[in-house]
This record gives C-alpha cells, structure tokens and sequence, in this order.
C-alpha cells in the first residue's frame, strides 16, 4: 500500500466513533464548527427517555444547515438499525466537515438525522428497545400491523428457535440449504427480509404500532417540513452486497411510475442502482421501511429517496449473526442490559455490520460522499427545471 493511499485509509477511519456516546458528542461538536464557520446550523435532540451504556442521553438527533424556507432539501439518516450507525455516522460526519470547510449555502437545506435508532445503537442491537426492527416499523397510513410473509410459518423455527445460540452450530448450513432447495431462494430471502408483524420475539419484527422514536421523528417532520417542496432522501445501511460496494436501492414501483426518473438515476450512478427486488439482485421488498412512511405522510412534496446500502459479510454470516444476536437477548441468561451487551452475540453482530477494517472503512467514507454530493446537485438541477 502506498504511503498516500495508507493516508486517505488512516483519514477515513478517524470518522468512525467507538460508542453511541462518542458519535453523538461528535455529531454536536460538527454543528458547532459549522456554525462557527458561518453556517446557519439548527440542531435538536429528540430524547427518548432512555440511558446508554454510560449513562449517556438516547436521542435522535437531527441537524438542518441551510433554511428550509428554500423549499428543497436533501436528508441524510442513519442508524435506523442500530449498529449500522456507525458506518452511516461516520458518513455524516465527514460530510459535515466538509461543508464547515466551504462556503455557506442558500440553494438548499440539508438535514442529518443522525441515529434514529439510538437505543440499537448504544447497546449494539439492530432492533430498538422493543426488539422492533425500525425499517418494518413505518408503515403507510393505511396499512395494519398485522401479518406474515408468504411461508414464513414454515421457516420461523428455524430463524427464531427458543434457544441460547452456540458458536459453533453446524447443522445451520445445512438447513438452509435445504430450505432454499425446498422454496428457492428467492423466495426464502423474501419471506425473512421483508418484515412481520406476529412474533414479537423474533427477527424483523415490525411492531403493533408506531414506536416512540419514528413517532417523535414524524412530529418534528411535520413541523418543520411545512416549507419544503423537494427533498432528495438517503438513508445509509450496510449488510447487504459484495464487500464495500455500495448498492443504491430504489423501491420496485419506481421503474413503473416515473420510469424517466428511474432512468435519471441509473445514469447519475452507474453501476450502483437496484430495485428493491428479491428476484433480481441484493435486495428484497420491504414492508414499512422510513423512506416508504415519510414519503406516504408527507405527499405534497416532491421525493427522489434511496437506500445506500453497503456490503460487509456474504449473506449466510450476515442473517446468522442477527439470528444468534436475537437469540441470546431473548433466551439469554444475564442480569441487566450491560450484561447482556457483553455477550460475544453483540460483538460479533457489530463486526457483521461495521467491519473493523480500514480499506472497508475508505470506501465507505469515499462513497459516502460522493452520493451525497451527487444527490444534491441533482436535486438542484431538478430545482431549476421545474
């Protein structure tokens, strides 16, 4: 490795926090240094009345630079599964050093909503104090909590057995193979990913209602958000892909309803673009998902949103880590939530989704900035256009 390819990997790093304690404190000290800088900067913490493991305050915290009276916006939201905050932190704190070093914008607002689910976050879980994966939890006005996928009756034993996880438990491959064997596996994939609302001990557990959080969130959108005509929504998430690629995922219905957009966007990002799909590519369709919730409430605005998703572990280490994880928080012997977060389900589970590795850490970073920078300039070339 060259001495200046060791220095842009050393530099990337730096972005990554070690605790939800220490992104959010960085998170605060960004806003100040942009506004020190000359930037209008507004920054609130929702507080959910919880502690962290260091007896820190839990809450999303949200930051707009730039006036919303503008009326276009683009969003960047992290950590809505928890441990994949880091990474997504990470994104949105060197994104704001790089605004604090430029000049002060009028053209647009940008809103960082950094951790929505802190709690997941802080004690390294991808499900919320209620074991509710957020991204099932934001389910369009119309829709019931209630349900399952297609053959998930069929599967969830052995997604959700009722028993500590042992590291070493071999018959797993063999299981799923002849699950994929019996339904495909596309179809197995979609039957796990896509959320349910029955088993609130299991994974991808949507909820019986709107959580806390996601409601607080909705609260502060609705408020702030009057002004706003255009937003250009990403939401950072990893898990999912070849190892440091960035697939950017677009919902299916996209390529049918506004195919000229769907083709704009294949072309600012050559390459990355996917359909929320599970029969073509990564992805699988997603059932109450933050970008699906937001775009439901708020119809008056006009919204380009993807989900950038970044690949660590293939497929089988990633699900098996969010199974065991799940496991040992249901079925586990342990005294309070420190005990429980000591557990070596937790560790491996944050390393499933934030690699401790610097080349991995660069790309993410690197990426990461690069989208955001191409969103908004499509966002303002939409601007001028319309």
């Amino acid at each position: 490795m060259s001495l200046a390819l060791l220095g842009l990997v050393v530099m990337a790093r730096r972005w990554f926090s070690k605790s939800y304690a220490e992104a959010a404190g960085r998170f605060a000290i960004a806003c100040q240094d942009l506004t020190s800088t000359g930037h209008n900067v507004t920054h609130q913490r929702l507080k959910l009345g919880m502690k962290g493991p260091e007896a820190e305050e839990l809450a999303i915290d949200i930051a707009v630079i730039g006036s919303l009276d503008c009326g276009k916006a683009i969003i960047s939201s992290s950590g809505v599964h928890g441990v994949e905050g880091y990474p997504g932190s990470a994104i949105q704190l060197s994104i704001m050093d790089k605004l604090a070093k430029s000049e002060p914008f009028e053209s647009h607002a940008v809103i960082f909503i950094h951790a929505v689910n802190p709690y997941g976050m802080a004690w390294w879980r991808r499900f919320n104090e209620n074991n509710v994966d957020l991204n099932r939890n934001f389910l369009r006005l119309d829709e019931l909590y209630g349900g399952v996928p297609d053959i998930y009756e069929e599967i969830k034993n052995f997604i959700n057995p009722k028993t500590v996880p042992k590291k070493n438990e071999y018959s797993f491959n063999i299981r799923a193979l002849l699950l994929i064997l019996k339904h495909g596996f596309s179809n197995l994939k979609q039957a796990v990913a896509e959320g349910q609302y029955q088993y609130p001990t299991s994974i991808q557990y949507g909820g019986s209602k709107l959580e806390k959080g996601p409601s607080m969130l909705i609260d502060w959108l609705n408020i702030n958000l009057v002004p706003i005509k255009q937003i250009f929504a990403i939401d950072h998430h990893t898990g999912l892909g070849p190892s440091g690629h960035d697939t950017l995922l677009l919902p299916l219905e996209l390529r049918e309803n506004d195919f000229d957009r769907f083709v704009e966007l294949q072309q600012l990002f050559p390459g990355h673009i996917e359909l929320l799909d599970a029969k073509s590519g990564v992805g699988y369709e997603i059932k109450g998902d933050i970008h699906q919730g937001l775009v439901n409430r708020f119809p008056d605005i006009s919204w380009t949103y993807l989900t950038q998703e970044f690949g660590t572990f293939k497929p089988t280490k990633v699900i098996r880590a969010s199974m065991d994880e799940n496991r040992w928080t249901q079925w586990g012997d342990y005294f309070d939530e420190a005990g429980a977060k000591s557990h070596w389900t937790r560790l491996r589970l944050l390393r499933v989704f934030n690699p401790n590795d610097a080349i991995w850490q660069d790309k993410i970073v690197s990426r990461g900035n690069a989208v955001f920078e191409s969103a908004t300039q499509y966002l303002l070339t939409q601007q001028e256009n319309s």
